[in-house]
């Protein structure tokens, strides 16, 4: 599997699926009203975690590129649902805060963050998606 590939298959619960990105694996659940159990992470979820994995990582890459004395950096990222397109989140706040630097070094690191950060600028600026079907009759055991 290429490094840039993630696949997404069902599992033997109802609801429960199983990402791979890299021979990592990690259990993502449907919303309870689409008939998941609520006990690993949904869709939308790990779209805030992208975003605020990227931030954290990014700002504590460039701190040390930067020679800022960076204590810590946390990201909290929340989204409200469009209220009439249920496609579309209406709005992803990304709340960036950090500890020993002054508001300039977090301004500039924060900066950096979404100037080099392609989940940032992906979500940000909408990106085309491209959906291919491929309809297949059965599915062997083997395949799996």
């Amino acid at each position: 599997m290429a490094d840039n590939t993630v696949v997404v298959g069902t599992t033997r619960t109802q609801g429960r699926f199983l990402a791979e990105a890299r021979e990592r694996l990690l259990v993502v659940d449907s919303t309870d009203s689409r008939g998941g159990r609520g006990q690993a992470w949904l869709a939308g979820e790990l779209l805030l975690a992208a975003l605020g994995a990227c931030a954290t990582s990014s700002v504590t890459h460039f701190a040390r590129e930067e020679a800022i004395a960076l204590d810590d950096v946390e990201a909290k990222v929340s989204y409200t649902r469009h209220p009439t397109d249920p496609t579309a989140y209406e709005e992803v706040v990304l709340e960036v805060t950090t500890w020993g630097v002054t508001r300039e070094e977090a301004d500039l690191l924060v900066r950096l963050y979404t100037e080099n950060c392609p989940v940032y600028g992906t979500t940000s600026r909408g990106a085309t998606v491209r959906v291919a079907v491929d309809a297949r009759t059965g599915r062997a055991e083997a395949d799996r």
